[in-house]
């Protein structure tokens, strides 16, 4: 009854802040045999308001988005849209009647051009006794990519686009069809500093001409400079329904989990301890001249906008691009190792960015991947030995919690956090000296991060271990790291510890 009172108090509040709703559902239920996947939910949506879905993976937030966009038919429920029934039977129903989606997966085709994505599905509006007038097409994706800022030509082909401007198509695509409620699932994952940027400048737009925008991130500082509103779930049921401005990160964490957050409390005397890494004068692609120290048990943060160059460093170390300049030292003496089994061989280990494509095998088993990076230290006679193999991925499961019926689980069927504890459990069982962590929660929800971090603060204790992270995540840059190094145009911009972490230093010295 708690949270019945409360959804009302805060939905009579929102009603004041905002002129009236467009979208009402009420007692959505979806079922997948067994599972539950949404309860009972409802949620109400203003004109100009931007309403964040938040919980952790598995909350059922795809679900309801799925349903709102016509994907998923709900198994009972009402939803309305301007005070109109609202059942979509389709995407392409669903955008006629005002609900644009932009999803977290990519959607676009590789061989067309971009003004072609813009109007996909929607290319008979530009036939003319049945051939299209790509005059007229170009003239229209044009503007809208004007609109977004966007400096692309409509006839380039989207194969030879970045990944973040394919997103910001996806985007323009939705833009285009004039949405009343515009969806948006995690799509900052894609977006590099600049594209998250318009992003947000484009969400403030519309929400003054009264779009209502539904919104999934896991940056929870996202929600806090984007939405008015945040409402949560968990296990697939509504939880609570309040302003942005009522709460603070750790108070909506603990909301999205169901249990208060510890605080990370920094290593004490750190500058006493031996140094396992030492970069002098370093220099290679993307990056010169950089100079650092990481000292055992110690977590160092190369903090840098996309593109700054900190990825490039942590490869260098790892052997995977070249040095022209400059040397490594590891545990005291000179690091010659210049490719990634040399590295491997000297205690270093990596957790790479993209898990999808230079972490995990994604059709392999959990023991498979777990396996790869500790294929030597299990090799018996030339062969692997599977009982070596399976004891090790026994171990990483129960030491990353990782959730699933058992090593035989193909990685492909494990949620997003499952995944990246997958990955980080393949590379912590090789008993590293130097582990390098580049953007390690990267896409996964507030509470497998706070697992990550628990155990990343677990084992470098326990271990003494030292860690190089990048991160391009603020709050995780600031919540878990001894010591930030800034990065600018591939050069060391700043140096701060302890009290000095702050975000407006991080900031100022990153930009």
């Amino acid at each position: 009854m708690a949270d019945v009172a409360n959804h009302m108090e805060t939905g009579q509040g929102t009603a004041k802040r905002f002129s009236h709703a467009i979208l009402e559902a009420r007692g959505l239920q979806k079922q997948y045999g067994p599972v539950h996947a949404v309860r009972d939910v409802g949620l109400t949506l203003h004109a100009g308001e931007a309403l964040a879905l938040c919980g952790e993976n598995g909350a059922g937030k795809s679900t309801i988005f799925k349903i709102l966009a016509g994907e998923v038919t709900p198994d009972g429920g009402e939803i309305t849209l301007n005070g109109d029934p609202f059942r979509p039977d389709s995407a392409a129903s669903a955008v006629r009647a005002g609900v644009s989606m932009v999803y977290q997966e990519f959607n676009t085709l590789p061989n067309t051009s971009v003004a072609e994505n813009v109007f996909l599905g929607r290319m008979d509006m530009f036939r003319r006794f049945g051939i299209i007038d790509w005059t007229k097409l170009h003239a229209a994706a044009q503007e809208v990519l004007n609109r977004l800022g966007l400096k692309i030509d409509p006839r380039a082909s989207i194969g030879s686009l970045s990944p973040s401007t394919c997103k910001m198509i996806e985007l323009a695509r939705a833009l285009s069809t004039n949405p009343k409620v515009l969806l948006l699932d995690e799509i900052t994952a894609s977006l590099d500093h600049d594209d998250a940027d318009t992003l947000h400048r484009l969400m403030a737009d519309l929400r003054a001409q009264g779009v209502g925008i539904l919104y999934v991130s896991h940056r929870l500082q996202e929600i806090f400079g984007s939405c008015t509103t945040v409402e949560v779930m968990k296990d697939g049921a509504y939880v609570t329904t309040r302003p942005v401005e009522d709460l603070d990160e750790s108070q909506l964490s603990a909301l999205m989990i169901g249990r208060k957050i510890d605080v990370w409390e920094r290593t004490p005397g750190l500058a006493d301890r031996p140094v396992m890494l030492a970069l002098d004068g370093l220099s290679g692609a993307g990056f010169k001249d950089v100079s650092l120290k990481v000292r055992r048990g110690q977590i160092v943060t190369l903090a840098g906008l996309a593109g700054s160059g900190a990825d490039a460093v942590l490869e260098a170390v790892f052997g995977a691009v070249a040095v022209s300049k400059g040397s490594i030292e590891l545990d005291g003496k000179r690091h010659e190792g210049r490719d990634i089994p040399e590295a491997i061989a000297a205690g270093i280990a990596m957790v790479p960015k993209e898990r999808a494509v230079e972490g995990l095998i994604d059709s392999a088993d959990i023991q498979f991947n777990i396996g790869l990076a500790g294929l030597t230290r299990n090799a018996r006679g030339g062969f692997v030995d599977g009982s070596a193999e399976s004891k090790d991925a026994e171990q990483g499961m129960q030491l990353f919690r990782i959730k699933a019926p058992s090593a035989a689980t193909a990685v492909r069927n494990l949620s997003g956090g499952n995944k990246q504890k997958v990955l980080l459990a393949k590379w912590f069982l090789t008993n590293p000296k130097l582990i390098l962590l580049n953007n390690p929660t990267r896409g996964v929800d507030v509470g497998v991060k706070l697992e990550i971090y628990e155990m990343l603060q677990k084992l470098r204790e326990e271990r003494d271990l030292a860690v190089l992270m990048a991160s391009e995540d603020m709050a995780e840059v600031i919540r878990v790291s001894d010591m930030v190094i800034t990065i600018r145009h591939g050069a060391i911009s700043g140096v701060f510890e302890g009290e000095a972490i702050t975000e407006t230093n991080l900031i100022n010295a990153m930009i």
